[in-house]
């Protein structure tokens, strides 16, 4: 998935529950995670170019 934004907007405006939102962790990482009425958690993830340390 690479419009990570557009998506988290599109769910929270179908009342998806976001149990994290958006965010960039150093090594790379874009993820948000959602859980389905089931209860079930999905993790959304964009691969970016890691920080420079």
């Amino acid at each position: 998935m690479t419009d990570l934004e557009a998506e988290q907007e599109r769910l929270r405006e179908e009342g998806v529950a976001i149990t994290m939102p958006l965010r960039e962790e150093p090594w790379g990482e874009r993820l948000l995670q959602v859980t389905d009425p089931n209860g079930v958690v999905v993790q959304l993830v964009d691969w970016v170019t890691p920080c420079a340390r």
